[in-house]
């Protein structure tokens, strides 16, 4: 009787460490003020996706393009309809801008970041675009507050509470 007791509770232990343990690398996006995660997909080496937001002053789109790579993202590619207040000088990377399909383009950036956050605008309307699936940024952080987005271990109950309760 005793043996099967203590089989019993190694065996809870084990599932209990293998539920709770970060086991997992996932591609996360977390509310800054909350600490919550809000987003979360597979992290494969070399999956790609873009951001995106409205220019608040030409009020005409900029996306960055996104490749994940050893656990970090590289900024790949970024595409804008023109060049306005606060639209970045690519000149320190030694990238030339091309005009493809009327947008302005700059490839080869190479930008390697362990995680990165994107301030959630009223009027900017930021969307991830990942696995041919466009998401609103404002639907999982609140305007006016930040979404990290990181690559991180998550535990199976944490993507089952995440896959669970929205």
């Amino acid at each position: 009787m005793k043996a099967k007791k203590f089989v019993f509770i190694i065996a809870a232990a084990i599932v209990a460490t293998v539920f709770f343990m970060p086991l997992f690398s996932m591609f996360t996006i977390t509310d800054a003020e909350t600490g919550k995660i809000v987003f979360n997909d597979r992290m494969i080496d070399n999956k790609e996706f873009y951001t995106s937001f409205i220019h608040s002053v030409n009020r005409m789109p900029v996306n960055e393009y996104y490749r994940i790579e050893d656990d970090h993202f590289i900024v790949y590619k970024t595409t804008f309809y023109a060049y306005g207040a606060g639209m970045p000088d690519f000149e320190d990377y030694k990238q030339k801008p091309v005009l493809v399909d009327g947008m302005v383009q700059i490839d080869n950036l190479d930008i390697k970041m362990d995680s990165f956050s994107i301030f959630v605008g009223t009027i900017a309307n930021h969307s991830l675009t990942i696995n041919n699936k466009t998401y609103y940024l404002s639907d999982f952080v609140e305007p006016g507050k930040s979404a990290i987005f990181k690559i991180k271990m998550v535990s199976l109950y944490a993507l089952l509470r995440r896959l669970y309760h929205e």
